[in-house]
C-alpha cells in the first residue's frame, strides 16, 4: 500500500503537490496544544500536521485544516475520514486571505494557528502548478501568513510556523507580533541550523530559545529527536 504510515494514522500523498517531510513532522509534534480547543491549519495539504494535531488533543478539540488546492483538499479529507479523527478536522478549500476575512467577520477565533507556508520567492518553475504553489511564496509572503493568521487569533492564542532560518529571522524583524518560542532545528550535529520553529503571541512573555539535532556524527537519530517524534514514527 503507498503513501506513509505513522503509528495511529496513513498519509496517502500521490495527489499532492508537496508530500510527507520531516518540516511538517516537526511542527506537528512541536507544536504546543495545551489549553486549545479550536485549531487551524493554513494549508494543510494532506492533512499531516491536522491529523498528528488531532492525535495529541481530546476529542472535544476541533481542527481546521484550510487549503486552496482541490486534488490536496479531495486527499486530505481521504486521509482524514479513514483516521479515527475524522469527526474532530474539518478541510475548507479556501484562499486563507478568503478565511481570514470570513473568521474575522463571524468573530471565529482559534487558541491554536499552524502552517508549514511555501518557503521561497519564486524560482525557477516547478513540474506542476499545484508544485509552485506549495513551494514558492507567490500570493503572499511570510509576514501576510502571519497578518492573516493574527486576525483569526483568539488573545491568548498562539501562531506556530516552521520556516528556513533566515525567512524566520526576516519575519522576526518584520512582525509587530512577538516571538516568544524559537527552536532551531539542525539536520546532523556540527552542522549550522537551516530550518526554525517559531511561537507567536499578541503578549510578551518570557523568551525561550532552544535548538534540535536530527542526527548524531554516526547518522542515527539522536535521544532528544527519537523523544520528540516517538509517538509518530513506526521504528521509534
Amino acid at each position: 500500500m503507498s503513501g506513509f504510515c505513522f503509528k495511529q494514522f496513513r498519509i496517502q500523498h500521490d495527489k499532492c503537490a508537496m508530500k510527507v517531510g520531516t518540516d511538517g513532522i516537526l511542527l506537528g509534534t512541536w507544536a504546543d496544544v495545551s489549553n486549545s480547543k479550536r485549531i487551524c491549519d493554513l494549508g494543510t495539504g494532506t492533512g499531516l500536521i491536522a491529523l498528528m494535531l488531532a492525535q495529541r488533543t481530546d476529542e472535544n478539540t476541533q481542527i481546521i485544516g484550510v487549503e486552496i488546492d482541490p486534488n490536496a483538499v479531495e486527499q486530505a479529507k481521504e486521509n482524514i475520514i479513514s483516521s479515527k479523527w475524522k469527526n474532530k478536522i474539518h478541510v475548507i478549500q479556501q484562499d486563507i486571505a478568503d478565511f481570514s476575512q470570513y473568521c474575522g467577520e463571524k468573530q471565529q477565533c482559534f487558541d491554536l494557528i499552524v502552517a508549514n507556508p511555501p518557503y521561497f520567492p519564486k524560482g525557477v518553475n516547478c513540474a506542476t502548478s499545484e508544485r509552485n504553489i506549495a513551494r514558492y511564496t507567490q500570493q503572499y509572503d511570510h509576514l501576510t501568513w502571519l497578518n492573516l493568521a493574527n486576525q483569526c487569533l483568539s488573545e491568548q492564542g498562539k501562531i506556530q510556523f516552521i520556516l528556513p532560518v533566515e525567512q524566520a529571522e526576516n519575519l522576526i524583524k518584520s512582525t509587530a507580533l512577538y516571538c516568544n518560542q524559537r527552536c532551531e532545528i539542525i539536520t546532523k550535529q556540527g552542522k549550522v541550523p537551516h530550518r526554525m520553529l517559531l511561537s507567536f503571541e499578541r503578549i510578551e512573555k518570557e523568551k525561550k530559545a532552544s535548538q534540535l539535532v536530527i542526527y548524531d556524527q554516526n547518522n542515527q537519530y539522536t535521544h532528544e529527536f527519537v523523544e520528540l517524534t516517538r509517538d509518530f514514527y513506526l521504528k521509534m
